[in-house]
C-alpha cells in the first residue's frame, strides 16, 4: 500500500491545486491514465470483449466490477472473474474491482474472535486476487454499501463492521500490496456523527496505511452536496474521496432517456470540476435481472446495447477533456 504521509500530500494537492490534481490523480491511481479518471460499472456476467471495446471508444478511463469472495471456490465462478479481466485487458481498461461477500462472513457475529478470523480470511481473498491480476487494478475496492442491511448480511453494523475491517487490515499489513486499496464504498456519504464515520475514524487511527482514499455513492447529491462530502472526508479522515457509484435511471419520472441525458451531463461537469480522482458511472448497460423498472434502467445503454442520448452525453463531455 502506499504510505501514509504520500497519501495524506496526494489528498491535499487534489484539493488544493485546481487543475493541476490531475497529475495527482495519476499518482494517487498510477494505471489509470492523464485525464482518465471517469469509468463505468459492468456485470462480469455479461461483459464481453465488444462492450470493452465501446466502452473504451467512448473514452472511459477503466471499468468497474464486483467479485464475491463467497464465490470464489467455484470454478465456473473463477473463469466468469478471469474471463471479464480478459474482455477488459483486449481494449486496455483497468479495472477497479470491487469485493465483497454475499453471505454472512460468520454464524457467530457478536463473537470478536470469530469476526477477526473471517477478516483475516477475507484479506487471503484479497491478496490472492492482487497477486492474479496487479497489472490491471486501478484499485481494490472493499465492500459496496456496508452501511445498508443488504449489502451487510453479518449483523448490526455498529458492532460488527470494525472488527472485521480492523482484522483484513492488520492481516493486510503483513502482505505487501502494489495495487491501491480504498473503502468501503458507502451508500451514503460520511458525515459528522454517522456510523460510517465513527467506524472510519476508528480504523483509520489504527491502520492509517490500509486505506489510499475512502470511497462512497453520492446517489441524488449536488455539486455542492458533493464538494462538502470531499471536504469532509479530506478533513476528518485525511484521505481523498472517491466516488464509486453514482448513476440515475432513464424513468418517465426522472424525465426519460433524456431526463437521464441531463443529470448525468450535470454529474459529471460537477466532479471534473471538483477534481475528483476517481469516479464510475452506474452503469454500461440496462440489467434486465433488476428488481424493478428503476433498477432496470440505469444503463447508458438498452439491455441489448443500443445507446441512449446519455452515452453520447458522456462521450461528448469526457472526448472535450482530452
Amino acid at each position: 500500500m502506499n504510505s501514509a504521509p504520500f497519501k495524506t500530500l496526494v489528498a491535499s494537492s487534489l484539493l488544493l491545486l485546481g487543475s493541476a490534481s490531475q497529475v495527482h490523480a495519476s499518482e494517487l491511481f498510477p494505471t489509470l491514465a492523464p485525464r482518465k479518471t471517469i469509468g463505468v460499472q459492468v456485470k462480469i456476467q455479461s461483459f464481453t470483449a465488444t462492450d470493452a471495446e465501446q466502452i473504451k471508444a467512448a473514452d472511459f478511463g477503466f471499468v468497474r466490477f464486483g467479485v464475491w469472495t463467497n464465490s470464489l471456490e467455484r470454478s465456473a465462478y473463477q473463469k466468469q472473474i478471469s474471463d471479464a479481466f480478459a474482455a477488459a485487458r483486449s481494449a486496455g481498461l483497468p479495472v477497479l474491482m470491487t469485493l465483497r461477500s454475499t453471505a454472512a462472513l460468520t454464524t457467530a457475529p457478536s463473537g470478536t474472535r470469530e469476526l477477526a478470523a473471517a477478516g483475516e480470511t477475507f484479506a487471503h481473498s484479497v491478496s490472492v486476487l492482487e497477486r492474479s491480476y496487479r497489472t490491471q487494478l486501478v484499485a481494490i475496492e472493499i465492500w459496496n454499501e456496508p452501511d445498508l442491511e443488504k449489502y451487510w448480511p453479518t449483523g448490526n453494523f455498529e458492532t460488527t463492521f470494525v472488527p472485521f475491517m480492523s482484522a483484513m487490515c492488520q492481516s493486510l499489513g503483513q502482505d505487501a500490496q502494489q495495487t491501491p486499496l480504498i473503502g468501503f464504498g458507502f451508500a451514503k456519504a460520511p458525515s459528522a456523527g454517522t456510523a460510517s464515520t465513527v467506524a472510519l475514524n476508528k480504523i483509520v487511527s489504527e491502520h492509517p496505511k490500509c486505506l489510499s482514499a475512502i470511497s462512497y455513492h453520492p446517489y441524488g447529491l449536488s455539486g455542492e452536496q458533493i464538494s462538502n462530502a470531499q471536504a469532509f472526508i479530506q478533513q476528518t479522515f485525511h484521505l481523498p474521496g472517491v466516488i464509486t457509484e453514482w448513476g440515475v435511471p432513464s424513468l418517465a419520472s426522472k424525465g426519460g432517456v433524456q431526463g437521464q441525458a441531463s443529470q448525468v451531463s450535470t454529474f459529471i461537469a460537477d466532479v471534473q470540476k471538483l477534481n475528483v480522482a476517481l469516479t464510475s458511472l452506474y452503469e454500461w448497460k440496462n440489467s434486465d435481472s433488476g428488481a424493478n423498472e428503476r433498477e432496470r434502467n440505469f444503463g447508458l445503454l438498452t439491455a441489448d446495447g443500443q445507446p441512449k442520448p446519455a452515452e453520447l452525453a458522456v462521450k461528448t463531455l469526457l472526448k472535450a477533456q482530452q
